[in-house]
Order: structure tokens, then C-alpha cells, then sequence
């Protein structure tokens, strides 16, 4: 059975994050811009002019940062009614449709595709047709870029159960696993905070470091292993190589259209 809450949520978050109006929306986005411009640096493509695909955009936070960036053939899918209407109130194309049912039924490919804050929302069965799809979309050398609950975090089970519809949460081997599955190749993983993006963000940042090497003195001593990524969220870039031998996905055809409670969850800020 579908979890309940994901029909309930979905359809409030503009509600639950008390956004106003248009206005307010881009004030706030324009906010996140500097952190995002850390979480994805050197990740972005080269080239503006292709085709960008972002699954869950809410009312648009990261195509706002997209479109900064100088990138315009930008294109949102969300459940969310009233974040999708933000969304093109400020120029977004943005689709009200599930991810599963857009990707099978579109014609378009895409040179990257985005999923922050998504695939946690969704069971193991139910990613596995998602992510062939995404997969299948992408042109060759198209991009991936994703975040997820980082569950190696000493952080991470607060972030993992801090979300009613979160189904399931990832280390960075557990996600690599998943990516390679569907064929794709693992670039870079990240440990995204704190987020340098002024004077005292990067003095705090380089004392934080300073403190997660003395904790990682301390797990080994207890005869632990510290982690490699101490946030509670790890950003992950994928592409789909130019040559690669048969992934575990193929399948004659397309996955089934998703059924609407099962839909795509809108990114939390």
C-alpha cells in the first residue's frame, strides 16, 4: 500500500513552507542561489543551450538558479498545484504530472536531469522503473545530479524521520549501487555543509572541518570508522557514459505509467 500522507503533503507544501506569493517565492529562491552555486559547482553543463529536466522543482528554486546561470530550455515537473502555478508565474515550464507517467510518455531527451530531494520519497520498487526511465531520457554523456538523506551521517536519522513521507534513505555505497544498476557512472559524491558562501560561512566551515578530523580521532579510537560524508544530505553527480556494457534495467519497453498516488514529491527547501 502507498503511503497516505505522500496524497495529503504533496498538495500542501506550498502551504506548509507559508509562501505568499509569486514574489515572495523569487525572493526566497534568489536566497538559495549562492548555495546551490556551492552544492553544484563544475557540475553544470558547458554549453547552455541543452535541455534540462528537473523531477520535483516545487515552485522552482533550482531552475531559478538555472536560469541565472544562463541556462533557459529549462523544464519542471511537480504535484504540488499552487507551487506549480509560483512556478510558472515566474516564467517556469512546469508540468503538474508524475514523473514516471511524463518520462514514458515524452518524446524529448534530455542533457541533464535533475532530483533533489526526491528518491528518498519513493520505495525500492517503485524507484527502480523511475530511475530506468530517467536513464532511458538522458542523451549519451547527459548528467544526473541528486541529493538524498545521507544515512552514514551522525545526523542522518533526523533528516531520514524528519519528513513523514521519506521511504527510504541512502549511504554513499547504497546510492552508488543503485546509480550503477541502471548504468550509470558515478562522477563525484559531495559532503555539501556548511556552504562557504561569505566571510563567516567559510570561517565556520574551516573550523567544522577542524572538528570532524578530532571526531574521526575519536570514532577510530572506539574502533569505528568515521564517515567519509559527516552532512545529513549527500549531492551525487552521475552521467550515462558514451559506451557501457548491459545494465541490469533493460527491458524491451518502457516501465508502466505511474499511478497519480505515487507521484513525484515537490523538493523540500
Amino acid at each position: 500500500m502507498a503511503n497516505p500522507y505522500r496524497d495529503v503533503f504533496y498538495q500542501h507544501q506550498a502551504e506548509w513552507h507559508k509562501y505568499q506569493s509569486a514574489e515572495d517565492v523569487a525572493s526566497r529562491h534568489e536566497l538559495r542561489r549562492r548555495y546551490y552555486s556551492w552544492y553544484a559547482r563544475n557540475w553544470l553543463p558547458d554549453y547552455k543551450t541543452g535541455e534540462i529536466l528537473d523531477i520535483g522543482c516545487g515552485s522552482g528554486q533550482f531552475m531559478y538558479f538555472l536560469r541565472k546561470e544562463g541556462y533557459e530550455r529549462l523544464t519542471g515537473l511537480d504535484l504540488d498545484k499552487q507551487q506549480v502555478e509560483i512556478a510558472r508565474q515566474l516564467g517556469f515550464e512546469v508540468h503538474e504530472q508524475t514523473a514516471l507517467d511524463f518520462l514514458v510518455r515524452s518524446e524529448n531527451g534530455y542533457d541533464m536531469i535533475v532530483m533533489l530531494d526526491i528518491i528518498e520519497h519513493f520505495t525500492r520498487e517503485e524507484l527502480f522503473p523511475l530511475l530506468r526511465e530517467v536513464y532511458r531520457k538522458l542523451r549519451t554523456g547527459g548528467r544526473l545530479i541528486l541529493s538524498v538523506p545521507n544515512a552514514e551521517s551522525p545526523t542522518g536519522p533526523g533528516c531520514v524521520y524528519g519528513d513523514i513521507t521519506h521511504e527510504t534513505s541512502f549511504t554513499p555505497v547504497s546510492l552508488a549501487e543503485m546509480l550503477f544498476c541502471h548504468g550509470f557512472e558515478v562522477k563525484e559524491m559531495r559532503d555539501p555543509w556548511p556552504a562557504p558562501v561569505d566571510l563567516p560561512r567559510s570561517l565556520y566551515r574551516g573550523l567544522v572541518l577542524v572538528m570532524r578530523k578530532l571526531a574521526g580521532i575519536k570514532y577510530r579510537l572506539l574502533g569505528l570508522e568515521p564517515p567519509r560524508y559527516w552532512s545529513n544530505v549527500v549531492w551525487a553527480l552521475a552521467i550515462k557514459p558514451d559506451i557501457r556494457e548491459e545494465s541490469v534495467t533493460d527491458t524491451p519497453a518502457p516501465g508502466p505509467v505511474m499511478d497519480p498516488d505515487l507521484g513525484t514529491p515537490p523538493v523540500r527547501d
